[in-house]
C-alpha cells in the first residue's frame, strides 16, 4: 500500500501552486513537473478518486472491477440458493457473531476492491438470516421478485434525492404517481380528484417514509397540527409555531392524547414521545377474543377525555396487528371519530394490500373513511426494506406540517421535501413502481389469497397434530400457537377452554412458556426452520402466555413448507412426526362434487381438529380458502396506467 504523505504537505506552497493542473495531464508528466513528494499525493488522490469515475457504456472495464461485479453478482445468486436449504447458520450464536466485529480504527489505506468481496464473505454474507427461506415464517421478511437485486443496481446508480426536483427531476414526478395509485387502491375516489391532485404543486395524496414508523408519526403529526391548529378569532398561530403547552393553555386542555388498542405497534409509543403527548399519551383499550379493539372501551375513553378536557388527537385503527394478525371494526372506529369530531388514523402497514384481494378486502370495511393509512411498501408490496407511506385522505391536509428553505424545497416548487419529516430520500418508489406494473393488481390478489390459505392450512396441520393449541382462527396470515406438553393436553385442548384453564395451577402455566420459549429458542439455534414468538394477554384463557408466532408473507412458502416446519418442531420436543392428514386443497371450490367432498373430509377429521372450528362443520367450510387460476380473476381495484 502506498503510504500517505504527512499532512502539512498536504497544504504546503507547492502543492498549492500545482492544484490548477488539469485532468488532461498524465501522470507522468506531473511527476516530470511537480517535487516527488506533491507527485506521490498527486497518484494518491487520483487511485481514490478512480473509485468514483464511471465506465462509459463500451469502454473496456478494468479486470478487477469486471470480476468484483461478477463474484458479486455471483455472491448474489449463492445466497438466495442457499435460502432454500435453511434459515440460519446451525449454532452460531449472537456472540460468535459479535466476536468478529469488535473492533472500531478505520483503515488507514484503501483496501483493494477483491479482498474486501473476500472478507466481507466470511464476515456477515455467509452467516446472515435467509430471510427469503419459505421455512422462515417468523418475520415481515421475505423473498423479493428476481427483477428485484438487478434493479437495485440501476437504483444505486442513479443516486436520486426526493428531496427536490433538482436531484430527481424524475422520480419525484415518478413518485407523485405511484402514491396516487396507492391512495386511489385505499380511497378510490373518482378519477377527476387524481387528474386535479397530480398536477397540484402545492399538496400531495401522501408521502413515502423509510417505513412504517416514520408513517405513523407523520399520521399523527398531521392529526395533532389539526386538533390543535391556529385559530382565526384571537391570531393564536397554533401548535405548529407555538408548541404544545401554548396550544393546551390557549384551548383550555389539560392534557392530550391517542386512543387505540393495546395491541398497536410500538412505533405509536415512539409517535406520542416525539409529538410531546408522551408514552402514558397513548390510551390503551382492551380487545376481544378476536383481538379486535373493544368498541365500547374506546367510547368510554373518548367520553371521559371530553369530560376532563383532554385532547383527543386521533383514534387508531388496525389493519393486520404485528403480533396477531387482527384487523379492528375500522368501520365503527371511523363512526366514533366523526362523532367525537378526531382524527381517524389507520395503522395498516401489513394489512393494507389485502385491498387487492376480493375475499379479503371486506374485512377492512371503513379504511376508506381514515384521514390517513400507513402503509409499507417492504412488506406485503414486496419491496426491499426501508419504504413506508402515509396516505391522506384530503392532500390538502400535508400544508398542516409542510416546511420550506430558501436553497431548496421553496414555495411553488413540486419538491416533495416540503412535505416529509425525512429530509433526504432515495428513490424507493422506483421499487413499488416496478411491482405495481410487473406484479399487477390481480398478482397482489393472488398473493394475498395464497398466503392466507397457506396459514389456514398450519392452523389445521396443527391442531390435527394432537400437540399444538392454535390460540384463535386467523383473520389473514398471522397465526399464534403453542406446544402443549403431553400431560397437560386432556386440560388444553380436550376441555373446555374455561373449565381447563381453571384447572391449570400456576406451575403449569409456568411450564407451558417455558416449554414454548425453549423450543423456539432450540429451533432457532438448529437453523432449518424458523418461527418467531411473543407473549402476549389471551382473552380465552384470561391472563399473558408465551405464544409461538408465524407470519406467511414469503410467497414462496408452500404447504411442504409448514410440514417441514411442524414436522422440526415435534423432533425438537422428541415427539413422533405424524403423517399429515391435511389434504391439499383442490385448485378451485366450485362444480359439481364439492359438497361431497368437504363432507367427507369433515367426517374424517379428527376431534381436536373439529374443536378448532368448535365442533362446526358449517363454520368449517366458512373458513376455506382456495387459490383462484389466474383467468378467473377480476380485480374490482384497477391499477393505474403507467
Amino acid at each position: 500500500m502506498t503510504t500517505l504523505p504527512a499532512a502539512d504537505m498536504v497544504h504546503d506552497e507547492g502543492f498549492t501552486e500545482h492544484a490548477g493542473l488539469t485532468s488532461s495531464q498524465s501522470l507522468q508528466t506531473l511527476a516530470s513537473s511537480v517535487p516527488d513528494s506533491l507527485a506521490a499525493q498527486l497518484s494518491y488522490e487520483e487511485l481514490v478518486v478512480s473509485l468514483f469515475r464511471p465506465i462509459s457504456s463500451g469502454e473496456s472495464t478494468p479486470h478487477v472491477v469486471s470480476a468484483v461485479r461478477t463474484g458479486l453478482r455471483d455472491a448474489a445468486d449463492e445466497f438466495l440458493a442457499q435460502s432454500g436449504k435453511c434459515v440460519h447458520t446451525t449454532s452460531l450464536s449472537e456472540q460468535d457473531v459479535r466476536k468478529r466485529f469488535l473492533t472500531s480504527e478505520i483503515p488507514l489505506d484503501p483496501l483493494p476492491l477483491n479482498e474486501y468481496v473476500d472478507k466481507i464473505m466470511t464476515d456477515f454474507v455467509r452467516d446472515s438470516t435467509r430471510v427469503a427461506c419459505g421455512r422462515q415464517i417468523g418475520h415481515m421478511t421475505g423473498s423479493l421478485p428476481q427483477y428485484t437485486p438487478p434493479l437495485a443496481e440501476l437504483v444505486t446508480a442513479m443516486n436520486q434525492n426526493v428531496v427536490k426536483t433538482e436531484t430527481s427531476k424524475t422520480v419525484t414526478m415518478l413518485e407523485r404517481q405511484v402514491t396516487a395509485c396507492i391512495h386511489r387502491l385505499i380511497y378510490n375516489f373518482e378519477a377527476s380528484f387524481y387528474d386535479e391532485f397530480l398536477l397540484d404543486t402545492e399538496s400531495t395524496m401522501g408521502m413515502f417514509t423509510s417505513g412504517g414508523t416514520i408513517a405513523n408519526i407523520t399520521g399523527l403529526w398531521v392529526a395533532r397540527n389539526t386538533a390543535l391548529g391556529p385559530d382565526p378569532q384571537t391570531g393564536f398561530a397554533g401548535v405548529e409555531h407555538s408548541g404544545l403547552l401554548r396550544a393546551g393553555l390557549h384551548y383550555g386542555y389539560i392534557g392530550a392524547v391517542v386512543i387505540g388498542s393495546a395491541l398497536l405497534h410500538y412505533s405509536l409509543k415512539k409517535a406520542t414521545d416525539v409529538l410531546g403527548l408522551g408514552v402514558e399519551g397513548l390510551l390503551s383499550c382492551g380487545y376481544d377474543e378476536n383481538y379486535q379493539v373493544r368498541l365500547d372501551e374506546v367510547e368510554s375513553a373518548l367520553k371521559d377525555c371530553r369530560a376532563q378536557n383532554i385532547c383527543v388527537v386521533a383514534v387508531v385503527g388496525i389493519a393486520g396487528a404485528t403480533e396477531t394478525g387482527s384487523i379492528d371494526d375500522l368501520e365503527a372506529l371511523a363512526a366514533l371519530a366523526k362523532k367525537y369530531e378526531t382524527h381517524f388514523h389507520v395503522d395498516a402497514a401489513w394489512g393494507g394490500p389485502c385491498l387487492f384481494s376480493r375475499s379479503l378486502s371486506p374485512k377492512l370495511k371503513g379504511i376508506e373513511h381514515a384521514d390517513s393509512v400507513t402503509i409499507d411498501g417492504h412488506k406485503q408490496l414486496f419491496m426491499p426494506m426501508g419504504c413506508g407511506m402515509i396516505l391522506l385522505r384530503n392532500p390538502e391536509k400535508s400544508n398542516i406540517i409542510s416546511k420550506t428553505a430558501s436553497y431548496i424545497i421553496r414555495q411553488g416548487s413540486s419538491d416533495l421535501g416540503r412535505f416529509t419529516l425525512e429530509g433526504s430520500r432515495p428513490g424507493t418508489a422506483i421499487y413499488m413502481h416496478a411491482n405495481l406494473c410487473c406484479i399487477g393488481a390481480k398478482g397482489y390478489e393472488a398473493l394475498m389469497d395464497r398466503s392466507v390459505r397457506v396459514c389456514r392450512y398450519m392452523a389445521k396441520a396443527l391442531t390435527t397434530t394432537g400437540c399444538f393449541e392454535v390460540l384463535f382462527e386467523p383473520m389473514m396470515n398471522i397465526l399464534l400457537y403453542r406446544y402443549v406438553p403431553t400431560r397437560l393436553r386432556p386440560l388444553i385442548l380436550h376441555t373446555d377452554h374455561s373449565k381447563g384453564s381453571a384447572a391449570l395451577s400456576e406451575a403449569d402455566w409456568e411450564e407451558l412458556d417455558r416449554a414454548n420459549a425453549s423450543l423456539q429458542e432450540r429451533q432457532k439455534a438448529e437453523g432449518r426452520t424458523f418461527v418467531s414468538r411473543t407473549s402476549v394477554v389471551d382473552v380465552k384463557h384470561q391472563r399473558r402466555l408465551v405464544a409461538l408466532r408465524v407470519v406467511i408473507g414469503n410467497p414462496v412458502t408452500e404447504e411442504a413448507d409448514i410440514d417441514a416446519v411442524i414436522a422440526d418442531q415435534l423432533q425438537l420436543v422428541g415427539e413422533e412426526s405424524p403423517a399429515f392428514a391435511v389434504d391439499a386443497m383442490p385448485a378451485t371450490m366450485a362444480g359439481e362434487g364439492q359438497d361431497a367432498y368437504w363432507k367427507d373430509y369433515w367426517s374424517r377429521m379428527p376431534e381436536a381438529a373439529r374443536l378448532f372450528f368448535l365442533d362446526n362443520a358449517e363454520r368449517f367450510c366458512g373458513s376455506l380458502v382456495a387459490p383462484i387460476a389466474p383467468a378467473q380473476i377480476e380485480c374490482s381495484r384497477s391499477a393505474c396506467t403507467m
